[in-house]
C-alpha cells in the first residue's frame, strides 16, 4: 500500500509509460492564482448503520465582476436510506477567506481543507448537517484525457483525480453522528475562465465507481457557442492502468426529468452511459431527485446528486454508484 503523497505521483508516472501528463499532483495541489478558476472537490460514499450516506464538498476560487476572486463553498449531504437531503451554497468574498500560498490550506465561513496527499484534514457544517473527515489519498491517480489537460467550452481544463482516499471521521444529520471509515473521491482542477457572456455551453461529469475495483472520471461537454459536443472517460483499470475511451452522447440517453420548483430548471435523473470499447452499458440512477445545489448567482445553479449503477462492463454483470453534476441549462 503506498505510504505517502510523492508514490502518487512515482506510481502514476509508471502507469503512462511514453506519456508525460500536463500537472503534478503535489506542486498543483496549491491554490494557482495565475488561473482565475481554482477547485477543489470531495465526495464520499458509505454504507453505515443501515444507511447509505453521500457527503460533497466543493471549495471553488473564482474570478467574478473587474476579476475579482470569490469563493464559492458548496457542502451537500444525502440520506439514499432516509431520503433526507441539505444542500448549502456560499459565495465569500476572499477578505474572510483564508487561503495559504505556500500550503494547501483554505479556511472558509463554511469549512475548510488542508495538509498534503498524505493527508488532507476536512471539516463543513450547514444548518442540520456537518462532517468532519480525515483523508489519505492512495496511488494512482487519474489525469483527466489521459495527459491532465482538455479543452472544454471556452477553456483548457487540467485535472487529476484521486479515486481511492481512505477516509475516517464522522457526519452528522440532525444531531444523529455516524461513524465513517470508507473511500472518497478527491478532485483537484484549474483553469482560465474567458467567456464574459456566461458559461457557453453546458456538461455532466460524474465518478464512476464499479464492483470490478475499476473507476472512471466521465465528461460530457456541449460547447453551444461552437456547435459541438465530446463525451469521453478515463478509466483507471484495477490493476492500475489507465485507459481514455469515447462513450455515448449523454444527451440521447438522458431520461426520467425532474423540474425544479427553486430554480424551475430541468435535470434527468436518469441514464444510459454506453462505452463501446469496453463492452459497457451502465444505467445511471438517481435515488433522490430532490439534490440540487441553488446558488445565488443563477448561473451556477447545479445538481450534485448520488446516483447508484447498475448494468454491463466488459461483457458481465456490475453495480457501482456515483454522483452526477450537472451545469448549465438542460431541455
Amino acid at each position: 500500500m503506498v505510504q505517502n503523497g510523492s508514490a502518487i505521483v512515482d506510481n502514476q508516472h509508471r502507469t503512462l509509460t511514453g506519456i508525460s501528463p500536463f500537472v503534478q499532483p503535489n506542486r498543483d495541489l496549491l491554490w494557482k492564482q495565475e488561473f482565475n478558476n481554482n477547485s477543489w472537490f470531495v465526495i464520499g460514499h458509505f454504507d453505515v448503520d443501515g444507511h447509505k450516506l453521500n457527503f460533497l464538498f466543493h471549495l471553488l476560487i473564482m474570478s467574478v465582476k473587474r476579476g475579482m476572486p470569490v469563493l464559492n463553498s458548496v457542502f451537500s449531504i444525502t440520506d439514499e436510506t432516509t431520503g433526507w437531503y441539505y444542500g448549502d451554497d456560499q459565495i465569500t468574498p476572499m477578505s474572510k477567506v483564508t487561503v495559504s500560498k505556500d500550503t494547501f490550506s483554505i479556511q472558509a465561513p463554511n469549512g475548510s481543507m488542508s495538509g498534503d496527499l498524505n493527508e488532507i484534514n476536512l471539516s463543513a457544517t450547514m444548518p442540520d448537517g456537518k462532517v468532519d473527515v480525515t483523508l489519505n489519498p492512495k496511488a494512482p491517480v487519474i489525469y483527466n484525457g489521459g495527459t491532465g489537460y482538455f479543452p472544454m467550452v471556452d477553456m483548457g481544463v487540467y485535472q487529476y483525480s484521486v479515486p481511492n482516499v481512505e477516509t475516517t471521521g464522522s457526519l452528522t444529520i440532525e444531531g444523529k453522528t455516524y461513524a465513517l471509515q470508507g473511500i472518497s473521491w478527491f478532485d483537484r482542477q484549474w483553469q482560465h475562465h474567458h467567456n464574459r457572456r456566461g458559461l457557453g455551453g453546458r456538461w455532466a461529469w460524474m465518478d464512476l465507481n464499479l464492483d470490478t475495483g475499476d473507476k472512471a472520471s466521465l465528461w460530457w461537454v456541449v460547447d453551444e457557442n461552437a456547435g459541438a459536443e465530446n463525451s469521453w472517460a478515463t478509466i483507471l483499470n484495477a490493476d492500475g492502468t489507465q485507459t481514455v475511451a469515447r462513450t455515448s452522447s449523454l444527451k440521447e440517453s438522458a431520461f426520467d426529468y425532474w423540474r425544479s420548483p427553486k430554480s424551475k430548471q430541468n435535470y434527468p435523473t436518469r441514464w444510459i452511459v454506453n462505452i463501446p470499447d469496453l463492452d459497457a452499458r451502465l444505467e445511471i440512477t438517481m435515488e433522490n431527485r430532490e439534490q440540487e445545489i441553488v446558488s445565488k448567482h443563477p448561473a451556477l445553479h447545479k445538481y450534485e446528486a448520488a446516483c447508484s449503477i447498475n448494468g454491463v462492463y466488459q461483457g458481465k454483470p456490475t453495480t457501482g454508484y456515483c454522483y452526477v453534476e450537472l451545469l448549465g441549462p438542460w431541455p
